[in-house]
């Protein structure tokens, strides 16, 4: 999963680079989140990967196997992730504002 860390002025900042083609997913509306699906609609291996839409197809023949590939927009991620974690979006909204800020 490449979600990795790279400076940015000061800090360093986490950011998502796409399994095809190496490059920084800039905007969330650019890039999916896939994984491996079984025919009964469960993960084949519980990996996730990440594309550019540009990139999906070409990543998905490239990574043929019994499985089809399941793909979800990435800007949806972040939400169902916080959801899944019982996230208090507006105490995590205030920290990382505050720890930016330092």
């Amino acid at each position: 999963m490449p979600m990795v860390i790279r400076p940015e002025g000061q800090l360093d900042v986490p950011v998502i680079l796409c399994d095809h083609c190496g490059k920084e997913i800039a905007d969330a509306r650019e890039g999916n989140y896939q994984w491996k699906m079984l025919p009964d609609g469960r993960s084949a291996d519980r990996q996730l990967f990440f594309t550019h839409k540009r990139c999906c197809h070409a990543f998905e023949q490239a990574n043929r196997g019994d499985f089809h590939w399941a793909a979800m927009e990435l800007q949806c991620l972040p939400i169902y992730l916080g959801n899944n974690l019982k996230l208090d979006w507006e105490s995590a909204k205030k920290k990382a504002d505050m720890l930016a800020s330092l």
